[in-house]
């Protein structure tokens, strides 16, 4: 029995899932791109099967789109899209602030406070992942101070198309990772301060700045090509 090893938890399906998700996210798969699981499954040296429930969960996720027997495509990324995300980000994020406000929670608000200290201008871009997933955590942990489960379960429901909105934004808009840095570290420092008014403020600017740049950047990409 000594020679056996446990199996591995994570599945393939999880596995291709991740890898398929990624690629989306970072914009390597783009917008209306024909996904054919044939050729995902040579590419990813795997079988079709855990690519098609791969695909299927991503459809589910919103991130792609079933055409029936012509497969699957990457999801659109249009002004709607980005003006509906942030619509629901502006509903639900500065309710973590709110409740901090209304009851103060020294552990959240020190961890809030340190959360970027360890990057600094400029933003090298072999540490753009680690950023992103540090922005990701960011907005998680300000909408987990809100105290209410299902507000959570919701943001999580977005949270793909959020990250992907991350990513088209810093990688095609120069200077913006260090002025969304600055954008964060502004909410952070309110919140060391208990300024949670000023914490609300800032976090609003943040998102609204997201937005137009966003949409700016979406209209330059679509007059280029």
């Amino acid at each position: 029995m000594s020679a056996l090893q446990p199996i591995e938890a994570v599945q393939l399906g999880d596995r291709t899932y991740s890898s398929l998700r990624q690629a989306i996210i970072g914009g390597e798969l783009t917008p209306g791109e024909q996904l054919k699981d044939r050729q995902l499954a040579e590419v990813l040296g795997v079988s079709r099967t855990p690519v098609r429930e791969a695909l299927h969960r991503l459809e589910h996720a919103g991130l792609v789109e079933s055409r029936g027997r012509g497969g699957w495509v990457v999801a659109a990324f249009t002004e709607q899209d980005i003006r509906e995300l942030f619509e629901l980000r502006r509903a639900l994020e500065p309710l973590g602030i709110d409740h901090l406000a209304r009851q103060p929670d020294d552990k959240s608000i020190a961890r809030i406070g340190e959360f970027f200290g360890e990057f600094e201008h400029p933003v090298p871009t072999s540490r753009y992942e680690e950023y992103f997933a540090q922005d990701h955590a960011f907005h998680k942990l300000i909408v987990g101070c809100s105290g209410n489960a299902r507000l959570e379960q919701f943001y999580g429901v977005i949270e793909n198309h959020i990250d992907r909105g991350r990513h088209f934004l810093s990688l095609g808009a120069v200077g913006r990772v260090e002025a969304n840095l600055d954008e964060h570290r502004a909410i952070s420092s309110a919140v060391a301060s208990r300024d949670f008014a000023a914490a609300r403020a800032a976090l609003l600017h943040h998102l609204d700045m997201g937005e137009a740049l966003m949409i700016e950047h979406l209209r330059k990409a679509r007059s280029d090509t």
